[in-house]
């Protein structure tokens, strides 16, 4: 890439103050070039490369902090299982640890007498350089160095570090914005259910996953009872608290694998990846016992209560359209059931 070169030439030039100036202004470049990645692991795998071109040593890695833990997100000169590796913050070297605690970059010179601690404790590491990255003010990933010898860093390496440090934190921050943008675009924003335009996109790539490797799946439309006369009598701040609840209701009735789409204003569906029409009718049944049990009311002889409508691929349909039609069908036939059948739940339990 042609920035490289162009940070390798600054970079290898003498006058130090300017050094800083042309460096920062190529990162800028270089900034709206890793952006269009907009994967972590290839943001990662090229700032380690710019390291590379820079900075001669053993070892390059960039540690990703979760929690009490970390591992290791992109490297070089570590093997692939290494990659893998989860470490807990307190078995990681003492530079490390140091890094986390204070937020400071560090150059440690010899780290033999803490090499039982160590990361690198397969690579014999003696001299290590540690940049913590920031996103959004916490330590999310470190910059590491290793190298056999000692006194391997210099100064001039910690500041290059750090410039780079500052950049991908800020690419980081604008790539957690964007992923944020774009979960916004597919999901609604009221019950975080997935959104009416990302349901047709899922049920054909269902479809085809379906056909191609001879499987079945089923959707679940619900709908809410009563809940226009529940908005009207207590208000939508109410009416969309209620709307919450009974996603998150939904939710936990689902397995992992199971999508839920916010269908319309007080109607839902759930995409039952592996379900034939029986274990559909156990989840929507299941579903339409927890909320009967909630007791939820209008007033004394109006309840809140769902009524719930299945279709299968292949048995009843082959289409996205027509498996949400006959969901939809089936759903407001039990919908009529109940209305002439107040006990239609009580005898179906």
């Amino acid at each position: 890439m042609w920035v490289f070169r162009r940070i390798e030439n600054v970079y290898k030039k003498k006058v130090y103050p300017m050094k800083h100036q042309e460096i920062t202004s190529l990162l800028l470049t270089l900034h709206r070039e890793l952006l269009r990645d907009q994967s972590k692991e290839q943001v990662f795998n090229k700032v380690i490369k710019i390291i590379r071109t820079f900075i001669k040593c053993d070892i390059y890695a960039i540690l990703s902090v979760e929690g009490k833990n970390i591992s290791i997100a992109a490297s070089c000169g570590l093997n692939k299982n290494k990659k893998t590796d989860i470490i807990e913050i307190n078995q990681s070297a003492n530079p490390i640890r140091c890094a986390l605690k204070t937020g400071k970059s560090t150059i440690t010179v010899d780290i033999a007498k803490n090499h039982n601690e160590s990361l690198f404790l397969d690579y014999s590491i003696n001299s290590l350089l540690c940049v913590p990255v920031k996103t959004n003010g916490n330590i999310s990933e470190i910059i590491i160095l290793g190298s056999k010898k000692k006194n391997t860093f210099t100064q001039d390496n910690l500041d290059f570090v750090n410039l780079l440090s500052m950049e991908l934190s800020s690419i980081l921050e604008r790539i957690l914005l964007y992923s944020k943008v774009e979960e916004l675009s597919i999901k609604d924003p009221l019950t975080g259910c997935f959104n009416y335009r990302n349901l047709f996109f899922d049920l054909k790539k269902e479809i085809e996953r379906c056909k191609r490797y001879k499987k079945v799946f089923s959707v679940v439309m619900i709908d809410i009872d009563n809940f226009k006369k529940y908005n009207d009598k207590f208000g939508h701040q109410k009416g969309n608290k209620l709307l919450k609840n009974i996603a998150e209701v939904i939710r936990k009735q689902c397995r992992k694998a199971d999508i839920i789409y916010r269908y319309g204003g007080d109607e839902f569906l759930l995409l039952l990846p592996e379900s034939h029409k029986e274990g559909a009718g156990i989840c929507a049944k299941r579903i339409e016992e927890t909320i009967y049990k909630m007791n939820l009311k209008v007033d004394e002889n109006i309840a809140i209560t769902i009524s719930t409508g299945i279709a299968s691929f292949p048995d009843d349909a082959f289409t996205p359209k027509m498996l949400i039609k006959l969901a939809d069908r089936a759903m407001y036939k039990n919908k009529f059931r109940k209305k002439n059948n107040p006990d239609y739940l009580l005898s179906h339990s």
